[in-house]
């Protein structure tokens, strides 16, 4: 991994070097604003004389959780739920916590619900049975002063005939922080026209206007489901720096996606959602609706696991799960001896489902 910003000072034995993928050169501002809480460790601990040590960024998140525990957000508890006709079940008992200040990756199979949990967590669906509560309130019952702080951009959307100048002048007074500044800087990156109008634009132009829009809204809580569909190759690397740059404290994004390359340098947790049958008396199979499978901070998962190549003809013997890539394996294994490595998205999410890793 390439070195993108040295932290100058030491913090309790440490010195901080930030690695990023090539995405983020020259931008430091996304790292300083997840580690600007690790400043007040830094300021407590900077009369120790200490030995410098090279930190990965996933410890450096370790380093500030034990210190300060993120306040929990979103708390979801025992919901059900089954679409209108359908004959099983979306939920059977799902329940999930959420913390403030990360950025959420969630993570399964087509049909396991995904999609159907954002729009539960925005409100514009209900659950049967059980609650979903955002900063202590239920986001089913609209209330506005909740709604201001929520912002869903979903992957399916229709805007109405206006140009964009218009969208933002009706549709940004209901977001009290909402950012001018940042919505010009990103409209400008992605080279948007504000006078362009919307339902004459592509596909990609569209989602790359609500993409902006939604950084602008400057809301607690974004929900994004499969944000980078309809996005061209530039554009994805501009969604990754754009979500970066502008991320301030006290967000929590959450974003749903199947093509985990485009959104895996964002995230810092990890949620994974799959199915699970239950065997019947009569030996058939009953489902029962989606279960979380896998729900770590990314931190705490390389703690445990190291992500490796190996060669053709190297031992894998003591891999927890691997994979044939075309110079040999790719594997998963136990963190024994404390080596910082990169988690590879796709194989873990392999390894989750298939039940190697929990």
């Amino acid at each position: 991994m390439k070195l993108l910003h040295i932290f100058s000072g030491l913090c309790n034995n440490y010195s901080f070097l930030l690695p990023s993928t090539p995405d983020f050169a020259g931008n430091a501002t996304f790292f300083e604003k997840k580690c600007e809480k690790v400043w007040k460790i830094y300021q407590i601990c900077l009369p120790l004389q200490c030995t410098i040590k090279v930190v990965h960024y996933y410890t450096l998140i370790n380093i500030y959780n034990e210190h300060q525990q993120n306040r929990i957000m979103i708390q979801i508890q025992n919901i059900s739920y089954k679409y209108a006709g359908a004959d099983s079940l979306v939920f059977d008992g799902l329940s999930l916590s959420l913390e403030e200040n990360r950025i959420y990756g969630l993570l399964g199979r087509n049909g396991v619900g995904k999609s159907t949990l954002l729009y539960l967590m925005a409100g514009l669906l209900r659950p049967a049975k059980g609650t979903i509560l955002i900063d202590g309130r239920e986001p089913r019952r609209r209330e506005p002063d909740l709604l201001q702080e929520i912002y869903f951009v979903p992957d399916e959307f229709t805007f109405p005939s206006l140009t964009v100048r218009r969208y933002v002048d009706r549709y940004a007074p209901f977001y009290p922080r909402f950012s001018h500044e940042v919505l010009n800087a990103c409209l400008k990156d992605f080279e948007i026209d504000m006078d362009g109008r919307l339902d004459g634009f592509s596909l990609g132009q569209k989602k790359r206007v609500m993409v902006s829009f939604a950084l602008a809204t400057q809301c607690r809580l974004l929900l994004m489901d499969e944000p980078t569909n309809g996005l061209d190759i530039p554009a994805k690397v501009l969604f990754r720096k754009m979500v970066a740059r502008h991320i301030g404290e006290g967000q929590t994004i959450l974003i749903s996606t199947h093509q985990v390359y485009d959104v895996d340098a964002l995230l810092d947790h990890v949620i994974v959602l799959g199915r699970l049958e239950q065997q019947e008396g009569s030996g058939s199979k009953k489902d029962k609706g989606d279960v979380v499978l896998f729900d770590r901070s990314l931190a705490d998962l390389t703690e445990e696991y190291a992500f490796v190549y190996r060669s053709v003809g190297e031992d894998c013997s003591d891999a927890v799960y691997s994979e044939p890539t075309p110079q040999g394996h790719a594997l998963i294994v136990k963190n024994e001896d404390g080596q910082e490595t990169t988690v590879r998205m796709e194989l873990l999410f392999n390894a989750v489902v298939k039940g190697f890793v929990k």
